[in-house]
């Protein structure tokens, strides 16, 4: 198998793996993220052994390889912002609890005159 075949390869079987959507458990989460690093580190290596040579047949893998890794950004895109969105939803939900249990820590407002005047 040439490099540009394992390239190829590599590169569907990224696109595959992002064909699933980002799992709810964090186990799992942190599995389907690991897979996507092994991926586009395996896929990194074989692009930094690459040589060019020119043909057609050649040529048109490499518009497809193109055309599937434009997909592929657009995936892992995705799934940073949906990390990014949990991320924001976790802080906020910190932030409410945080101000629910130390609702009491608040100034007092003992000795403070109040002035009614209509």
């Amino acid at each position: 198998m040439s490099t540009l075949d394992s390239i190829y390869n590599a590169t569907q079987q990224l696109s595959e793996h992002l064909e699933h959507p980002l799992p709810n458990k964090d186990d799992a989460r942190s599995d389907y993220l690991d897979i996507i690093d092994f991926l586009l580190e395996k896929r990194a290596l074989k692009l930094a052994t690459l040589v060019i040579n020119e043909g057609e047949k050649k040529q048109a893998q490499f518009y497809e390889i193109a055309a599937m890794n434009e997909v592929i950004e657009k995936k892992i895109k995705g799934v940073k912002a949906e990390i990014g969105r949990d991320l924001q939803q976790t802080r906020m939900q910190q932030s409410a609890e945080t101000k629910y249990i130390y609702s009491y820590n608040a100034p007092s407002v003992e000795g403070l005159y109040f002035d009614k005047k209509n």
